[in-house]
């Protein structure tokens, strides 16, 4: 056992000259240099700056991107679920489904696309013929046949009835209105009712326009209705006093303005012979071409 000191504790040992060497006491909180905490300069911020290596920033990125493509596909397959279940499995579940076709003949047109649109089918127009047991724009022919079993969407064909069988009315316009009746005659149509109308440019008498047109195909047995010319607007005069006139004379003068006149004889003592005595409509009246006029005058 070596010898303690005065302090108690045992010797370590001895230096070069012999002299025991004593453990030196050091403060238990005391701590080396090297191991000490960095200490941060005072400035305006207290938060502690943390280095980051390149490897960690790295690695938040490769993170980042991963959450991110996972993010975006969850939200595809989420879209796409949505799209399948409300868009496309009810449309093609829908057109999957069965009908009964139903009887569209002797219908026409409109009540037949309003009874298929019911169903959810649809009308194709395929062809027009004539049927004279049909009217025109009513539908003949269908196919598939009524009763029959097919899936919502199909077309439905349909044959649509031109009506009895026609003919194409004749160009009329020009021509006088007996001509037109013998043409209407020969093309099995009848002639309707005649309109006469004044015109400048079209002479009296001629056709200036019929119903239908011309060129238009029509069942047989169809009344066409036509305008007839009256030849110009007539211009209208005061009937000047005639009598002592000569009567021939006279006479020739309003014939020459397009008058119907007549010469009547009318004995009357005192007169001039051969002179108008009186006439008819008298004097101061209003008269037009193609009115009829009477003069008396004295044999």
């Amino acid at each position: 056992m070596g010898e303690r000191g005065p302090g108690g504790r045992g010797d370590v040992g001895r230096d070069s000259l012999g002299e025991p060497l004593t453990e030196t006491p050091t403060e238990p909180d005391e701590l080396p240099d090297a191991m000490a905490p960095e200490l941060l300069p005072a400035d305006a911020s207290d938060t502690p700056v943390l280095a980051t290596r390149p490897s960690d920033r790295r690695r938040g990125l490769r993170f980042n991107l991963i959450t991110g493509t996972l993010l975006l596909s969850g939200l595809a397959l989420l879209v796409g679920f949505l799209i399948v279940n409300l868009v496309l499995m009810p449309s093609l579940t829908r057109q999957g489904a069965e009908v009964r076709v139903p009887e569209v003949i002797g219908l026409s047109e409109r009540e037949a696309e309003r009874l298929l649109a019911a169903e959810d089918l649809k009308l194709s127009k395929i062809s027009e013929q004539w049927s004279p047991d049909v009217p025109r724009g009513f539908i003949t022919a269908q196919e598939p046949p009524a009763g029959g079993v097919v899936k919502r969407g199909r077309r439905i064909s349909v044959v649509v009835s031109l009506g009895a069988q026609g003919t194409t009315v004749p160009v009329l316009d020009g021509v006088t209105a007996r001509q037109a009746e013998i043409q209407l005659e020969g093309a099995g149509l009848k002639l309707g009712h005649t309109a006469r109308a004044y015109s400048d440019q079209i002479g009296k008498d001629v056709v200036i326009a019929s119903d239908p047109p011309g060129e238009t195909v029509v069942e047989q047995e169809t009344a066409v209705d036509l305008l007839v010319s009256l030849g110009p607007v007539p211009r209208s005069f005061v009937l000047p006093r005639l009598a002592g006139r000569d009567a021939v004379a006279a006479a020739r003068g309003l014939r020459d303005q397009g008058f119907y006149v007549a010469l009547r004889e009318a004995d009357r003592a005192g007169e001039r012979s051969g002179a108008v005595v009186t006439q008819l409509p008298p004097a101061g009246r209003r008269v037009a071409p193609r009115d009829s006029i009477v003069l008396f005058y004295q044999p």
